[in-house]
């Protein structure tokens, strides 16, 4: 069977941005294999039986929560046969307490508002540091406890640098991460239609109402630019990272290219 090409998002009724990360180039000229990573918004939006069903035939094994307790408790996951979820989050504030993307809650005041606007970019440079989230995940993928899912609220922020650690882990292009990363904004782009017309009925200027409209539920490239660029300041080789901050040491490193890449 014809597999879809690389960053095609999987159709769901009520549930956009899925995909996987499979077909991507990687090391050697292999290329990551199908059906073994999953990126996802939060899995409450998998609710109608038809995408139920699509779901559970994934064969998922592990999916990883990344978003804040208070995003969880608005919208928990549901529980599916088989899958085990592990709830970590991947966002903390520099004070080092949980950051939370709940849009509706954020946009309710000033300070909200410039989170959304300015922090959510300036959180890239700390995510990919001492998180126990992508620890978590990368523990997992090495224990072959796949498929695994990850996902955030809108799988695009925290879900995408984990999406970038993965690919560039497994001998991805920069411009490929990249690409893929950017997927957001095709598969995103009713959402921030429909989040920017909830705005002005808020009373928010069409102008910002766009502009937080497009932070909130698209991506930025320069985002994930400054992600591998500090990790690229702060480890001329990328082996040296994945030792550090993944627990992924040279043997584990070939493992993981030899069990994901085909």
């Amino acid at each position: 069977m014809q597999q879809p090409k690389p960053g095609t998002a999987l159709v769901f009724e009520a549930c956009e941005n899925f995909r996987e990360l499979g077909g991507y180039t990687g090391c050697g000229g292999k290329h990551v294999r199908y059906g073994v990573f999953y990126r996802a918004p939060a899995l409450a939006n998998i609710h109608t039986p038809a995408d139920r069903e699509h779901f559970l035939s994934l064969g998922i094994r592990t999916a990883f929560d990344f978003r804040s307790g208070a995003e969880r408790a608005l919208t928990p996951d549901p529980e599916f046969p088989g899958v085990k979820n592990i709830a970590i989050n991947a966002l903390f504030a520099p004070d080092g307490s949980e950051q939370n993307f709940d849009l509706e809650e954020i946009v309710r005041t000033e300070e909200g508002m410039r989170l959304l606007t300015d922090g959510v970019h300036e959180s890239y440079v700390r995510m990919p540091f001492e998180n126990p989230a992508y620890k978590a995940l990368f523990a997992a993928i090495l224990a072959g406890e796949t498929p695994v899912l990850f996902h955030c609220t809108a799988g695009k922020d925290r879900t995408g640098v984990a999406a970038a650690l993965i690919l560039r882990t497994l001998g991805v292009s920069r411009e490929d991460i990249l690409a893929d990363y950017l997927l957001t904004n095709e598969y995103r782009a009713r959402s921030s239609a429909a989040f920017c017309k909830t705005l002005e009925q808020m009373g928010v200027p069409a102008p910002k109402a766009a502009e937080v409209a497009r932070v909130g539920c698209c991506v930025r490239r320069e985002s994930l630019e400054s992600a591998l660029d500090i990790i690229d300041a702060r480890y001329p080789r990328f082996e040296d990272y994945l030792a550090e901050q993944l627990d992924v040491d040279a043997a584990a490193l070939a493992g993981l290219r030899e069990r994901y890449l085909a």
